[in-house]
């Protein structure tokens, strides 16, 4: 079976730990281009395709963009390829959801939410430049519950600058009291070049070493 990808470069702003393509403080005329080309770039894609198992939308932050945005780009592959037995999942941070969009995915086909919470702690979250709060993370979920997402999955991370075992396990215990339907646990990878990889090569931050780690 055939997957799609759908990548979506922008974001509110840079994560610390961010080396992935993706650009912060985009303007809406920025947007509205790239979904234009993208759109276009959809249309070359082969008629009559066949089905697809699956299809992500990813970034980057798809959340950012504009209610209609995403169904706009599920209906122009719906041109293409049939997509009534696809999982569709759409990539979120909960700092760019409101009700409106949720509704407008759930309407579209996307039957398969990733937040990016990363931490459940506020001091761990503004280390990493995430946008959003503990607070935040909870409601987000929460909108997406009423909004009739039954399939959620939520990135978390350990190995966070400041993190401890005690916080790593506070962080989860308090996203399976949500019920999420997946979670997805991994290590924060220092990449050179990024804000957070500059600061720990300069002091100003420490991580968890190994053993820490690895007992996260």
């Amino acid at each position: 079976m055939l997957g799609l990808y759908v990548h979506i470069p922008f974001c509110a702003q840079k994560c610390r730990y961010c080396d992935f393509l993706s650009f912060g403080g985009a303007s809406g005329g920025d947007m509205a281009e790239y979904l234009s080309l993208l759109l276009a770039e959809i249309d070359l894609l082969p008629k009559q395709g066949g089905a697809l198992s699956s299809v992500f939308i990813g970034g980057g932050t798809p959340s950012l963009l504009l209610c209609g945005d995403i169904p706009r780009i599920l209906s122009k592959v719906g041109e293409n390829y049939d997509l009534s037995g696809a999982e569709i999942t759409a990539e979120a941070n909960p700092g760019t959801l409101d009700e409106a969009k949720l509704a407008a995915w759930r309407r579209a086909g996307v039957n398969r939410l990733s937040l990016g919470l990363q931490s459940m702690d506020d001091a761990e979250l503004k280390r990493l430049g995430r946008i959003h709060s503990e607070r935040q993370a909870v409601a987000a979920f929460e909108l997406a519950r009423k909004a009739g997402f039954e399939n959620i999955n939520v990135d978390m991370m350990y190995g966070i600058p400041g993190q401890t075992e005690s916080s790593c396990l506070s962080s989860l215990e308090k996203v399976v009291k949500l019920n999420p339907g997946h979670i997805s646990f991994y290590s924060l990878i220092l990449e050179e070049g990024t804000l957070l990889y500059n600061d720990v090569s300069s002091g100003k931050e420490e991580l968890p070493d190994e053993d820490e780690a690895a007992n996260m």
